[in-house]
C-alpha cells in the first residue's frame, strides 16, 4: 500500500464522488478510520463508543449472552478499559489530547474481525449500528489497509505541530488539528505518498521534509516516500519537549476486564 488518504477523500469515495482516483488499492490511518466510523464527535470530548481491542479478547464471539453483556449501558461505560489509548498533554498551551482505539480498529480492519466491532457498538440505537456498519464494511470491501500509530509517529506530530506554532496561530477545534497532524505523521513515519486537501498545514509539513508535492485540482500529493527523505536539521530536535509537552501509549494486550 503506497499510498495513503485523508479522511475527506475517503468521504468523498464512500459517497462515489469523483476523486481521480481508479483500480488501485489504498490506506488509511487509524485516525482516520475512526474519524470515518465517528468513534467520537467533533463536539464532544468524550468517545460515542469504545473500539474493543481484538488482542484483549482473543476467544470473544458475537454470541447472545456478549451481546447481552456489552450492550448494556453500564458495561458500555466500562469501555476505557477494553482498549487502547493515546493521551498527549500540551501543558498550558492546548488541552489534552485522547484518542481510543487506535490499535484496535486498526486490527479490526486488517485483520477483518468485524464481529468484534458489532459488540463495540451493540449499545448504541439500531438505526446507528446501522449506519456505522454500513461504513466498516465499506472500507473492509474496498480492502483499505489501515496503519496504526506508532511512538515514532507521535514524535513526528509533536515536533511537526511545534514548528508550526511557532509560525501559525492554530484556530478552531484544537482536536481537528490533532487529528490532521497525526494522520500526516502516520504517512511520513510509514514513508508513503499522502493524497490530501489542500490546506496551510499539509503545505507547511511538505516543506518541512522537502517531500515532493503534486497540485491535483484543491487536492496535494506529496510524497514521504522518497528514501533517503531529505530532513530539516531540526526535526529530531524535539522541540516539543522544550514546550514541556509530552505523550503516552496505554495499550490493553493484556487478561481481560470484562
Amino acid at each position: 500500500m503506497d499510498l495513503i488518504i485523508d479522511t475527506q477523500i475517503l468521504s468523498y469515495r464512500f459517497k462515489g464522488v469523483e476523486t481521480g482516483l481508479h483500480d488501485a488499492k489504498f490506506a488509511i490511518a487509524s485516525i482516520t478510520a475512526n474519524e470515518f466510523l465517528i468513534a467520537q464527535s467533533k463536539e464532544s470530548e468524550q468517545p460515542d463508543y469504545y473500539i474493543i481491542h481484538p488482542a484483549k479478547y482473543p476467544n470473544l464471539e458475537y454470541s447472545f449472552s456478549n451481546i447481552e453483556h456489552f450492550s448494556n449501558p453500564k458495561s458500555a461505560r466500562l469501555g476505557a478499559r477494553r482498549t487502547d489509548q493515546i493521551i498527549i498533554d500540551f501543558g498550558n498551551h492546548f488541552s489534552a489530547y485522547r484518542e481510543f482505539g487506535n490499535e484496535a480498529i486498526s486490527e479490526i480492519i486488517n485483520e477483518r474481525k468485524i464481529d468484534i466491532y458489532k459488540l463495540s457498538i451493540s449499545h448504541l440505537s439500531k438505526q446507528k449500528q446501522k449506519y456505522l456498519l454500513r461504513r466498516l464494511k465499506y472500507i473492509l470491501d474496498s480492502g483499505y489497509y489501515c496503519y496504526s500509530l506508532t511512538k515514532s509517529s507521535l514524535e513526528q506530530a509533536l515536533s511537526l505541530f511545534s514548528e508550526f506554532v511557532s509560525e501559525h496561530n492554530c484556530k478552531g477545534n484544537i482536536r481537528n488539528t490533532v487529528n490532521d497532524l497525526l494522520i500526516l505523521s502516520t504517512a511520513i513515519d510509514r514513508e508513503k505518498k499522502f493524497l490530501t486537501n489542500d490546506n496551510l498545514l499539509n503545505r507547511f509539513a511538505a516543506e518541512y521534509y522537502e517531500a515532493p508535492v503534486e497540485q491535483r485540482e484543491d487536492k496535494l500529493l506529496i510524497d514521504f516516500s522518497e528514501k533517503p527523505l531529505k530532513k530539516r536539521k531540526n526535526r529530531e530536535s524535539k522541540g516539543y519537549i522544550n514546550k514541556g509537552w509530552s505523550y503516552a501509549v496505554r495499550n490493553k494486550r493484556t487478561s481481560p476486564e470484562i
